[in-house]
C-alpha cells in the first residue's frame, strides 16, 4: 500500500491541472481599402425612348367596329382615317331628327299664318289683345321647337361623322386596342399614337436623386444600340410625387441627334420591337421604345465614400462597418448611409485609406484578428494565392 500511494497522488494531481487553450486560428478575410475619391458618384439610370407627345385616340360615339384601317407601327398623316364604326343606328337617329325638324317647321308655318290672320281682326276690334298675345306666344314656341330640332339634326349629323376615327397630327401607331367586330364604348382608347417631333428618354430615379435634379440639367444619353455615340439631353420634367413603385419619373429631352443616327427615309420609325415603319429622317431616326442610359452629373460630397454593399453592418438602428486596424483586428465603426446604388452603397464618416471588412460582416466579433486579403468583388470561391477565398463563414471559424 505504501508503494501505491505516490502513484495515486501523482495521478490525482495530473487530473486537477487545467488543459492549455488551443492556439487561435487566424482566417483570411476580404478587405476593401477606402479611397480618397468617392467612387461611383456618377449615377447612371436606364430607361426607354418615347415620343414627347403621345395620345390615346378614341371614338366619340359607341358602336360596332366595322373596319380598322391602321396597323401597329404604321405611320399615319394628319386627317388619315384609322377606323370606322357601323353607322346604321346613328343614321336612323339622324333621319328621326330631320323628321322632327320638318314637323317643327310645319308648326311654325301654321303659327305664323295664324298670327297674320289675327292682327287685322285686332285692328277692327273683332278680337281682344289677349287672343293676339296667345297667337304670338304659340308662334314663339313653334320657333323654339324648330331651333331645338335643327340643333338635334346637327348633333345627329356630327355623331354620324364621328363613326370615322381620324388622326389629328402625323405620327406612328404604337398600340392597337380594338379589332373588327368589337363593340367599343365612347371614349375607350382604340389606338395610341406617338406624334412626330421631339423624342425623350423616360427613367425612374430615387427620391433623393430627383430632389437634386432640377429641370434644365444637362445630362448625357447613350442608346444601347449605339453605345459609342453619346447624345446631349436636358431634363425637361421631374414628377412632383412618387408613383406605385416608390420612384420618381424623370423625362429627358433629346437634342437633334448626329447624322449617323438618322436613318434613311422609310426606315426611321419603328415599333418597340425595332421593326422599320417608314417616315422621314431627323429626330424620328431614334427608334421608339429602344433602351437608353442617362448619366447624371456627379454631385458627390468630399466626404462621400463608396463601399461594397456586403460591407454594411447594422448596429441597432444605425449603419456601421468593421474597420481593420494596424494589428489586423476588427473594430465596429458607425457610418452615415447616404444612398444605395446598384454596385454598392454611399456612406460618410470614413477616412481615406481605412481598411473595411467587405465580406462576412455578420460572422465576426469585436477585436477578432483576421488575415486581410484584397476584396475580389463578391463572395467568390475561386482560389486566391493557392487557397480558396473566404466566404461568410471563414472569418467566424477563427473566433
Amino acid at each position: 500500500m505504501r508503494r501505491l500511494l505516490p502513484l495515486a497522488l501523482l495521478l490525482s494531481l495530473s487530473a486537477c491541472k487545467e488543459p492549455e487553450p488551443p492556439a487561435q486560428v487566424i482566417r483570411p478575410a476580404q478587405v476593401w481599402t477606402v479611397t480618397e475619391q468617392a467612387e461611383g458618384a456618377t449615377a447612371t439610370f436606364s430607361g426607354e425612348v418615347r415620343a414627347r407627345y403621345e395620345a390615346d385616340l378614341a371614338f366619340r360615339v359607341s358602336g360596332k367596329l366595322k373596319a380598322r384601317l391602321a396597323e401597329l407601327g404604321q405611320p399615319v398623316a394628319a386627317g388619315q382615317a384609322l377606323a370606322r364604326l357601323d353607322p346604321a343606328d346613328l343614321e336612323l337617329n339622324l333621319a328621326g331628327a330631320r323628321a322632327s325638324l320638318a314637323a317643327a317647321e310645319a308648326d311654325l308655318t301654321h303659327a305664323n299664318r295664324e298670327l297674320a290672320r289675327l292682327r287685322p281682326l285686332l285692328a277692327q276690334r273683332f278680337i281682344g289683345q289677349s287672343a293676339l298675345d296667345a297667337a304670338q306666344a304659340a308662334r314663339d314656341a313653334a320657333q323654339a321647337r324648330v331651333n331645338a330640332a335643327r340643333a338635334q339634326v346637327n348633333l345627329s349629323a356630327n355623331q354620324t361623322r364621328y363613326t370615322e376615327l381620324v388622326a389629328d397630327k402625323p405620327g406612328v401607331i404604337t398600340q392597337v386596342h380594338a379589332e373588327v367586330g368589337q363593340v367599343v364604348a365612347a371614349g375607350a382608347p382604340a389606338f395610341r399614337i406617338a406624334y412626330d417631333g421631339e423624342r425623350e428618354v423616360q427613367v425612374r430615379v430615387g427620391e433623393a436623386t430627383a430632389h437634386a435634379l432640377p429641370p434644365g440639367t444637362a445630362v448625357q444619353v447613350k442608346l444601347w444600340s449605339q453605345p459609342d455615340t453619346p447624345l446631349d439631353g436636358t431634363v425637361r420634367e421631374v414628377a412632383p410625387a412618387t408613383d406605385a413603385t416608390r420612384s420618381v419619373l424623370v423625362k429627358v429631352s433629346l437634342k437633334q441627334p448626329p447624322a449617323d443616327l438618322t436613318d434613311s427615309p422609310g426606315a426611321n420609325r419603328a415599333l418597340p420591337t425595332g421593326k422599320p415603319t417608314g417616315g422621314r429622317p431627323g429626330m424620328a431616326g431614334i427608334r421608339l421604345g429602344i433602351s437608353a442610359d442617362i448619366r447624371l452629373p456627379s454631385s458627390a460630397a468630399p466626404e462621400q465614400r463608396w463601399l461594397p454593399a456586403s460591407a454594411l453592418f447594422q448596429q441597432g438602428e444605425k449603419a456601421a462597418v468593421w474597420v481593420v486596424d494596424a494589428n489586423d483586428s476588427l473594430h465596429l465603426a458607425p457610418v452615415t448611409l447616404l444612398g444605395y446604388r446598384e454596385d454598392g452603397v454611399l456612406v460618410s464618416g470614413l477616412a481615406a485609406g481605412a481598411r473595411i471588412l467587405a465580406a462576412g460582416v455578420h460572422a465576426v466579433t469585436e477585436g477578432q484578428q483576421v488575415r486581410p486579403i484584397p476584396y475580389d468583388g463578391g463572395f467568390a470561391h475561386a482560389p486566391i494565392n493557392g487557397e480558396r477565398a473566404p466566404n461568410a463563414l471563414d472569418a467566424k471559424a477563427g473566433s
